[in-house]
This record gives C-alpha cells, structure tokens and sequence, in this order.
C-alpha cells in the first residue's frame, strides 16, 4: 500500500506541472503577471496562457511586498478592467487620497507640519491593498478564467525562437519544459528577461534613492498623537486621515503610512542617499535610530511595539529602466518592474502595471489573430518610454524640496493636477490604448508635457530662493473649483470628443496655475516680473536672464489677472494668505 501511495503522489506531481505549449508564457505570478493572465482571458478567452511562480505557498497577508497603494489608473485597471470591484470593496481599503505632511520644527509635533492632501472625489476612488490577500484572490481568478497558474516552479532559462519561445522550470530537483508563442516577463526585480536580453545596460534613471519598510501587526493612528481639538477638526470626523497614503516629509526623505484592511499598517522611509546614506536605514535597529533622529513622534509609538513587527525588508537604489519593453519581432514584453521603477511617492506602480500589460495585451492578440505587429509595438515601446521618461521628472533631484512647505503645496498641485488633466482622464474612458487615440491625445496634452520639466525646475529655483518654515495650517483642497473638477472627469462618463475636450480644457487651467505659480515664485527675485504682461507658460522660469531669449513675454500669454479669474479658489494654496505661522528661527 505504501509504494501504490508513493507512485500516486509522484504521479500527481508531475501533472500538476506547467507542461505543453501555449500562446502566452508568463513569468512570475505577482501583481503584474496575474492581473495580465486575467485580462488577457477576459478579453481573448480561447487564448492559452501559462503562468508560473516561484513561490510555493499562498502568500502571507500584510507581511509579503510593498506597493499596497494605488492611484485613479491603477485603481481603475483593479477595479474595472480586470474585474476586482467586488474584492476591492469587500476585502481592501477605501483610501482618502494622497496626504503629505511637510516638517516643522524638530518633527515633535504633528499638528504643527502643514498638511496636504489630494481631492477625494466619491467617485474617483482609490484603494490600500493588501499584496498578499489581492495577489492569492487573482491566483483563484486567473485559474477560474481558464488560465494555467502554478505556484513553486522557478524559471531557469528561457530560449528565444523564430516561432516559439521554450521555457525551462524547476522545483526541488525536478525540470520540466514549456512551450509559447509569447513570453511575458512578469518577474518583478529578477528582470529575468531584462537581464538576458541586456535591455537595461547603460540605462540611468537619474534617481538614485534607497527604500526600508516594516509592517506593524494591529495598525497604527498618528491622530492618537494628540488631542489637539482644533487640529483633529479639521476633518469631518476623527481617524479619517489614516484611511489615507500619508506621507512625512522632510529635506532628502518621504516616508509613508499605509493602513490595511487586514489589519497591519505598513511603514518606511524612501530616502536619498546625499542626505541620509543607506546605512543609516540599511537594518532595523539602524532605521529605529534613524526614526528617532528624524520621526521622534512616530518612533515613540513604535519603540514599545517591536514585537508587533512582522518584517523588515530594504532595497539599494531602487530605480531603474530599460531601453526596450515591447518586442512584435521576437513577441515578448516586460511588464510591471520586470522593466523599470521609478519611484513610489504618488503610488504610481500600478499605473504603469495597466500600461505595459494593456499594451502587451494589444500586442498580443493582435499578433494571436494574424496581425504584424512589428510596428505597433515599436509605437507602444517609445509611448511607454515617454510616459516613463515624463514621469522621471517629478522625482528626479527633487528630494531637497521636501522642507518646503510653500514649494511643496504648489508642486503637489501641479503635479496631481497634470495628471488628473491628462492621462488619467484619457485613461478613465478607454482612450489610452489604441494608437489613434494616443496620438490625438498627445497633441491635445502637449503644452502640459512641456510645462512638467520646466515646472520641476522653477520649483527646485524657487526653493533655493525661498524656503519660509509655515507651520500650523491644512490644506485640504475644497475651493479651487477647476482641482477639483480635474479629478471629478475622470470618474463622470463622457464620449470620445469630450473626453478629449476636457483634456483640453483642463491644459488651460494648467496653463493658468503655472502662471500663478510662476508670480508666486518670483516675487522673491531683485526684479519680479509685470504682472500685467502676458506670460507664455511654456517659457517660465527664475533666470531673468533667459526670458527674453525663451519668449516669457508674449502678448498671446496670461497676465496674473487673468490667472487668477481661472483659478477661483486659488487662495487655499498661498500659505501666507491662509494664515500659515512662520517659525521662530533658532
């Protein structure tokens, strides 16, 4: 009896292995790997698709990987286009936007730090997930869909072929072999095909920043740091700001809190290295001293709970791109970070999973249904480098701007505002995947493309000018009207010429906060400019000496006045106006 056991059970083993030949072969069964399985069956569902990890177990709630918040696009990629609303608003956590709380003094005192968080439009909604319970739910769904999903075999080679791709597994000795017309390195940080094909040789993002991270068991609330009634009031009710990604900011570093529905709340600090070097959070008791140093509140809390901590985890200099995401010729793709990372401040991670993998999956079934597709995804490889090179900006050299309360509101407002504007209305209605839409898009959103380098620029001018320490104020946006309305289109339905009238429409209120921005900016210079003269808001900048060359004035431009008539509500972000306390200097 026992032998017939043993004989059954080896037998079982090796039907339970990813075997025989597919369309597609997906490698890793993350995020990235499982939400393109579900989505390619949805939409191609007679398409044979492998998806293979190397993890052998369901993974642990909470204690598992980073990445556990997501903005409007990647919160609509979950939620609508793979089919995980139900999940999301059962089993994950509604958030309250992105919250941001500048420094004030020695960090003692949250009510202090000037306070700013994004829109919360009730139907623009995002969400705090769980990795380890969203990623076993698209495991189940993926196989419910009809694709092939196996957990423990780790890829160890992978044979390029002129009309079919070989993929080489194991698990604990044993090897077996797969077939596909199509790979999908879906392997996170192991790059498996990023490293064999050397896509990402020579490639320097420019962003060279270091990560550490905890989760806490049980949770943590920062408005349990005070009773401060007049602080706490600010919200409509108290433990509300917890249900957002709240960020503590200071010179070099942004750190974030993120409460899951399981339970936990993860914690860590992205830092740059020119001014905290990585040793200083490179183990846990060093990230505990270096808390201290920086976070004393938050360190207090967490001094007495050592024991509630589930993991440490860390990663060195974290950002990294590739020449190439998208091959017809060859037929493989890179999605998710098996091709690139940038940087986590505005969640942007599940962004760029819904791009690559809704790209790759045109690709893909355009190719599965007898298509060349040579061309097209040389278009996706240079949209898909573009938004990636576009988005570098934001973070690129800019850690030093982080003790700037003033800076900082403007930048928040600019950058969340660009891309409210743009791609996630595009994104919201469909209309940022096939090509034609695309290049229609570009043109409607060119003058914002241009204005995001050259904004990143004044801020880092403006701060180096100007660095007043306010304390004491919170801006919650609820008056300036076209911010609001911004995050408001992309959850309202619209067709095809509105959605493209509104990307228009709302490049224009851009166009008028970069002007006010601009003015804001350079009072502090020996000689401001006209405020009664046009601005060309694709030509600002803090060098005087450049205007005339660039063409700042121009009697096609903005005056001030006319800034201000687009902006109602403007008001809410000058600190000064809105009563802001400047800090004694010590």
């Amino acid at each position: 009896m026992a032998d017939d056991r043993s004989a059954s059970m080896l037998e079982l083993k090796a039907i339970d292995a990813p075997t025989g030949h597919y369309d597609v072969a997906i490698l890793g069964g993350g995020l990235a790997g499982l939400t393109i399985a579900i989505q390619l069956k949805r939409e191609r569902p007679e398409t044979r698709v492998l998806v293979t990890d190397k993890r052998t177990e369901p993974a642990p709630e909470a204690a598992f990987k980073v990445g556990e918040s997501s903005v409007e696009i990647g919160a609509y990629y979950y939620r609508e286009m793979i089919g995980m609303r139900d999940h999301l608003e059962r089993y994950q956590q509604r958030k309250l936007g992105l919250r941001f709380f500048m420094p004030a003094g020695d960090n003692s005192d949250i009510t202090k730090r000037v306070e700013f968080c994004t829109p919360g439009h009730l139907d623009a909604f995002t969400h705090q997930i769980d990795r380890g319970r969203f990623e076993n739910e698209l495991f189940r769904r993926a196989r419910k869909a009809g694709a092939d999903a196996f957990r423990g075999w780790r890829v160890q080679d992978v044979s390029l072929g002129s009309d079919t791709h070989t993929i080489l597994m194991s698990q604990e000795g044993e090897e077996c072999i797969a077939t596909a017309r199509w790979v999908v390195d879906a392997s996170g940080r192991a790059n498996i095909m990023r490293r064999k094909l050397g896509v990402g040789e020579g490639v320097d993002t420019g962003h060279h920043c270091n990560a550490a991270w905890i989760r806490l068991a049980g949770g943590l609330d920062f408005e349990d740091w005070t009773d401060d009634e007049e602080w706490l009031g600010r919200m409509p009710e108290k433990g509300l700001r917890i249900h957002s990604t709240s960020h503590l900011i200071q010179p070099g570093y942004w750190l974030w809190l993120i409460q899951l529905e399981s339970g936990p709340i993860s914690i860590g600090v992205c830092a740059d290295p020119r001014f905290h070097p990585w040793e200083e959070i490179s183990s846990f008791d060093a990230w505990m001293d270096w808390m201290k140093r920086n976070e004393p509140q938050l360190h207090a809390a967490l001094e007495d709970r050592r024991a509630d901590v589930l993991d440490f985890l860390r990663v060195q200099d974290y950002s990294y791109g590739s020449t190439r995401f998208f091959s017809g010729a060859d037929r493989w793709t890179l999605v998710g970070e098996a091709g690139a990372f940038l940087d986590a401040l505005y969640s942007p991670g599940s962004d760029f999973i819904a791009f690559s993998n809704t790209f790759s999956c045109e690709l893909i079934e355009r190719e599965l249904d007898g298509e060349d597709v040579t061309e097209l995804a040389d278009f996706y490889n240079d949209f898909y480098l573009a938004l990636f090179n576009t988005t570098a900006h934001l973070y690129r050299d800019n850690f030093q701007l982080f003790g700037n309360p003033q800076v900082m509101v403007a930048k928040f407002v600019f950058d969340s505002s660009t891309y409210f504007s743009g791609i996630g209305n595009a994104w919201c209605h469909g209309k940022m995947r096939k090509p034609e839409d695309i290049r229609r898009l570009g043109e409607v959103l060119r003058p914002a493309i241009e204005m995001l380098p050259r904004m990143q620029e004044l801020f880092r001018d403006w701060n180096a000018i100007e660095n007043t320490p306010f304390e004491g104020v919170s801006v919650l946006p609820k008056t300036l009207a076209p911010y609001i309305q911004a995050q408001a289109d992309m959850a309202h339905p619209a067709s095809d010429d509105e959605v493209f009238e509104n990307s228009r429409k709302n490049v224009e209120y851009l166009k008028a906060l970069a002007v006010w921005i601009f003015h804001r900016a350079a009072r502090n210079l020996p000689d401001p400019p006209d405020e009664n003269r046009g601005i060309n808001p694709l030509a600002i900048s803090l060098h005087p000496e450049r205007w005339e060359a660039d063409g700042l004035y121009s009697d096609d431009g903005i005056t001030l006045a006319q800034a201000l008539e687009a902006l109602p509500g403007i008001e809410e972000m000058d600190l000064e106006k809105r009563g802001a306390v400047v800090a004694a200097q010590a």
